[in-house]
This record gives C-alpha cells, sequence and structure tokens, in this order.
C-alpha cells in the first residue's frame, strides 16, 4: 500500500484526472426508469421500454427495516445504464431468499406473453447487492449459480441469518464493499472474513470516513458510481469501467477516497 504522503502528493498531480474518472459513474445513464411493483414482494426499477435490451439483472436487498425507496437515487441510476434492478421489499433480507425469488419471477415473465419484461430480462448477467442486512443477503444469494457477481454494501456478517462459509460458495466476482467510520457492521469484524474466506476475485473498497447511514442517504454518496462501474464491467463487459478496478493503477486504487484492498484481480 503507498504511503499517506505519496498518495496525496499523486491525488494532488492527478487530481482532475482522477475526479473524471470518477464522475464517469455519478451521472444517469441514458435510459429512462420505469417503476413496478409486482411479483412475490419485488420492486422493479427498469427501463422503460426494450430497446438497448435485453437487461442484465441487479437484484437488491434493503438494510434493517427499510424499503427500496430510501436507495432509489442509486438504484434508479442502474437502471438508467440499462439494468433491471429487482428490490425485495422486505427489511430482513439476510437470508437472500426473497432476492432469490424476485430472479424466479423475472425468469418467468421474460417468456410470458403480455409482460411489460417479456423477452427484456438477460438471465445470464445477474447480480446481487443490498445494504447492511440485506448486503448479507447479497453474499447469501450469491450462492445460487445464476448469480454471476455481487456487490454487498457494509454487510453485517456476525448475525443477521448469515451462515459461516457463504462468502466460499460464490460464483462470480465480488466487490466488498466498507465503510472505515462503520461502528454497527464494523470492517475488522464483518467483512473482513469475508475478504480472506472468499474463493472468488475480491475488490474491498472501503470508503474513508463513512458510516453505516452512508449508503442510505445524500443519493448514497460515492457507493452510487463505485457500483454503477461495477456491474457496468461485471454485468455488460465494459472496458472503460473495468479500468476503475484491474491494475495497481486502477482508478479507486488511486482514488484518496477509498482504501482499496484486492485478491485474485488483475
Amino acid at each position: 500500500m503507498k504511503p499517506i504522503a505519496a498518495l496525496l502528493l499523486f491525488a494532488a498531480l492527478a487530481g482532475p484526472a482522477l475526479a473524471q474518472a470518477s464522475s464517469d459513474y455519478e451521472t444517469r445513464g441514458p435510459h429512462a426508469v420505469k417503476n413496478t411493483q409486482a411479483g412475490p414482494g419485488c420492486f422493479f426499477f427498469h427501463p422503460l421500454g426494450k430497446q438497448g435490451g435485453p437487461y442484465p439483472v441487479i437484484l437488491w436487498g434493503n438494510g434493517t427495516n427499510t424499503m427500496a425507496q430510501i436507495y432509489a437515487p442509486m438504484l434508479g441510476q442502474w437502471a438508467s445504464h440499462g439494468f433491471i434492478v429487482a428490490a425485495a421489499t422486505t427489511g430482513n433480507a439476510g437470508t437472500g431468499k426473497e432476492m432469490l425469488g424476485c430472479l424466479d419471477y423475472l425468469a418467468k415473465e421474460n417468456g410470458r406473453d403480455g409482460s411489460v419484461f417479456r423477452g427484456a430480462v438477460d438471465l445470464g448477467h445477474v447480480g446481487a447487492a443490498g445494504h447492511s442486512r440485506g448486503g448479507t443477503g447479497a453474499i447469501m444469494a450469491g450462492r445460487d449459480p445464476r448469480v454471476t457477481a455481487t456487490a454487498p454494501i457494509q454487510p453485517y456478517t456476525i448475525g443477521a441469518k448469515y451462515e459461516a462459509g457463504a462468502e466460499a460458495k460464490q460464483h462470480g466476482p465480488m466487490l466488498l464493499l466498507s465503510g472505515g467510520a462503520d461502528h454497527i457492521a464494523d470492517p475488522t469484524r464483518n467483512q473482513a472474513p469475508v475478504f480472506v474466506g472468499a474463493t472468488v476475485p475480491v475488490v474491498w473498497a472501503t470508503l474513508n470516513g463513512a458510516g453505516h447511514s452512508t449508503p442510505s442517504t445524500r443519493d448514497s454518496g460515492p457507493y452510487r458510481a463505485v457500483t454503477t462501474a461495477w456491474f457496468l464491467w461485471q454485468l455488460k463487459g465494459d472496458a472503460k469501467a473495468a479500468d476503475m478496478f484491474e491494475g495497481d493503477r486502477c482508478g479507486y486504487c488511486t482514488d484518496p477516497v477509498w482504501t482499496i484492498r484486492k485478491k485474485d484481480v488483475e
């Protein structure tokens, strides 16, 4: 890891470039977004119309006793970049069961005549994300072979129905997100064991100074941009987004807002 002084010097010299790289993922994409409540307790953020589809899926799990609308700026942004976001309408998503129920629903609707999702769902590219207990659910859902990438945000893994060893049963790369000042799901007890135990490539990104509520306030802060870039890379193969995570000089590696650790990532 670079010394702080060297990191700050780099930021001073390359600050504008870093800001530009991050800002590419802070704004909404080209698709108008529609909300649909349907299925077994699911709230969808999805592109309006089917032009540009079929669209990859991102399953979402809310934090404890919260609802998807709190995270709407982030989930809506994902949808605007061409994803179908399936949020389980529960504040207790720790098992991942409800999240996978929404995926089952989309799989059926994808082949049903008259469905708004008819032919619009790319079931070969499915991600899972969530905050706090929902972050736990994202890892739990990641044990399903249909889920090809995950982005758990501040997952609370010392409880909340997390099954020990779930991190070793993933089927695709993980963006593991922490808050440097999170005293509820503190990184040392909750995310470090996931990083160590995972058997898939992991980018562990800690937002310096962030508390546990940051993802659910103020447009989700920098978590909104980093997850947008991650899913564009993992579910759409976006090479520019890949540059934000790959290599020692990756976009987020050299951004002083984040502390990055990686394993098995080129």
